[in-house]
């Protein structure tokens, strides 16, 4: 198998972006033709240029016009983008009144109006809201898919991801859950209905694969709004999480055979 080009962005605040980023690379290097470079936001488009594939673990990085040239083009002649957790989150805090969500304070609610649509197009979807970090079950929505199959549904602790497909996709896992986050705008999701977790859609002749769970967070990541705060691994430490994850960076990589 020829080198593939893998470009890895991995910036997230309040994100242990240097966990994340050790635990990808560490994925990518079982495989002996990735050759990877790494970069904190959609910024070098030379790297996305060239890159065969792309994996991204982000959260309110916005990629301007340039960037999302370079990005449809890559897709367009056939990359294949894997986009995880808050990577679709683009947020901001309305003026207030300040409150207390999950023992941190915020300057107000998270607003998560949609301010690149183009970017959210792309991906396929937009984040709207998530519940507070809990334990929940994963669900396999495309049992037969080689991207899933086999594996049996499985425990997480996470933060219960709601999303807004943007774009035709194949989902691939989903959770039950309802529930409340004061901290948001959309602060209120009553109904236990099944929510999109991953998901698989075409673009050009390239295609994007989104995982929806992957939340970790350091003692540290949450300065200023907070000083010091738990270290959280959520579903990096669980093994389906693990196992889809492999999957996902083995099809970034094209040593699914697709």
């Amino acid at each position: 198998m020829a080198a593939r080009r893998i470009h890895v962005i991995c910036g997230a605040p309040t994100h242990d972006t240097g966990y994340v980023r050790v635990e990808l690379l560490t994925a990518l290097q079982r495989h002996e033709d990735a050759w990877v470079t790494v970069g904190d936001d959609f910024s070098d488009i030379a790297k996305i240029v060239a890159a065969d594939a792309i994996v991204a673990y982000t959260c309110n990085v916005s990629p301007d016009a340039a960037a999302l040239d370079a990005l449809e083009a890559f897709l367009d002649r056939g990359g294949r983008l894997f986009a995880m957790h808050a990577t679709n989150a683009l947020i901001r805090f309305t003026d207030g009144p300040p409150i207390v969500a999950q023992g941190i304070a915020i300057p107000g609610q998270v607003d998560t109006t949609d301010t690149n649509p183009r970017f959210t197009r792309l991906l396929g979807s937009r984040f709207l809201a998530h519940l507070l970090l809990a334990p929940m079950q994963v669900d396999i929505a495309a049992p037969d898919h080689p991207l899933v199959a086999g594996i049996a549904p499985f425990a997480v602790e996470d933060e219960p991801y709601v999303l807004e497909l943007t774009a035709p996709a194949q989902v691939l896992l989903t959770a039950r859950f309802s529930g409340s986050n004061p901290g948001y705008v959309l602060s209120d999701w009553p109904d236990p209905v099944d929510r999109v977790q991953m998901y698989l859609r075409p673009h050009g002749k390239g295609s994007v694969l989104y995982l929806a769970l992957g939340h970790s967070s350091g003692r540290h990541d949450f300065q200023p709004l907070m000083e010091e705060g738990p270290v959280t691994r959520g579903p990096w430490e669980a093994p389906g999480f693990r196992q889809v994850l492999d999957r996902a960076v083995a099809w970034a990589v094209g040593a699914d055979g697709q």
